[in-house]
């Protein structure tokens, strides 16, 4: 099947076995055992493995791009199968690259107007509040990324400082609801992008923990893995993906309860976009009700 860089390539559901092994892995119990998320394991991915080994290649770049930074963690130019709003297409690492920040400038853009700031929970490498910051609609806006790993926080602070671009940075844990409160003003725009999803089960407290930072909305650009259709292939095939991985499986319940008990509004738009088609991500908005009257005994560490 012939590829333009120019356009992307609709292809048929059946077809994404031609351009990935997922398929056949996910009906293949011999050769995928569960990768749990462990805390250990995800510092072994991150902080030793993908970052880790990251932060050594960009230490080598004189005043590196985030581009450079991109196409060094991931070749841009590679082609693989996508899904993008209930359809499969053939694209490019550049340009499923460029949906996503596109989707995220369309849905944070709106609430950027009155807010203090924009944060980012699990910002990695600074890939997308970095990428966004470079946009028109956020060059005047104060930026914050928080995230768990150190090697992490160094590769946004390299690329922050060869892009001139003036940015906090500090650390979270969200498996165990830790934060730096002192650095986030109240009325910021907070928002997540593959990060919540590293947290296999959630509480109550995670709405809590981020309520208590008082912030104008929190945005999930998550896999919501109650989303997948369980009455169709794909669907079924998306909830093995994640069973496999061990991500996160009650994300939308833990919000739905918050919304049933009045602590929060919500609204949900499922299974938008993803650059591996059997883990799309769903956008969730949610903004906090009754702040003030927020239970005192939360399991929560503000530092």
């Amino acid at each position: 099947m012939p590829f333009s860089k120019n356009k992307n390539i609709r292809i048929s559901f059946e077809d994404i076995s031609k351009f990935s092994n997922w398929p056949k892995k996910l009906f293949s119990p011999q050769t995928c055992e569960v990768k749990y998320k462990t805390e250990k394991e995800v510092l072994r991915e991150y902080q030793q493995d993908k970052w880790g080994e990251l932060l050594k290649q960009v230490k080598k770049i004189n005043n590196p791009t985030l581009f450079e930074v991109e196409q060094t963690y991931n070749d841009l130019d590679s082609i693989f199968p996508c899904y993008d709003q209930g359809a499969f297409y053939l694209t490019t690492g550049k340009k499923i690259l460029k949906k996503h920040l596109d989707l995220y400038e369309k849905i944070l853009g709106p609430h950027l107007k009155t807010a203090s700031c924009l944060v980012e929970l699990g910002a990695g490498f600074g890939s997308k509040i970095l990428g966004l910051a470079q946009q028109a609609t956020f060059s005047n806006l104060q930026l914050i990324a928080c995230e768990y790993t150190k090697a992490g926080r160094e590769i946004i602070a390299l690329l922050a400082s060869s892009l001139k671009k003036k940015i906090l940075i500090d650390y979270c844990d969200l498996r165990k609801l830790k934060i730096n409160a002192s650095i986030i003003p109240k009325n910021s725009v907070i928002f997540t992008s593959y990060s919540a999803h590293y947290i296999p089960k959630l509480s109550l407290d995670f709405v809590n923990f981020l309520s208590k930072l008082q912030p104008k909305v929190v945005i999930h650009f998550e896999p919501c893995y109650e989303y997948y259709d369980e009455r169709s292939i794909y669907g079924l095939m998306c909830k093995r993906y994640v069973e496999l991985n061990d991500y996160n499986r009650n994300l939308v319940s833990i919000l739905t309860q918050a919304k049933n008990e009045n602590l929060i509004s919500v609204k949900s738009k499922k299974n938008i976009l993803g650059s591996n088609p059997f883990l799309p991500i769903s956008i969730i908005e949610w903004t906090p009700k009754n702040f003030y009257e927020l239970k005192n005994t939360l399991k929560i560490s503000i530092l």
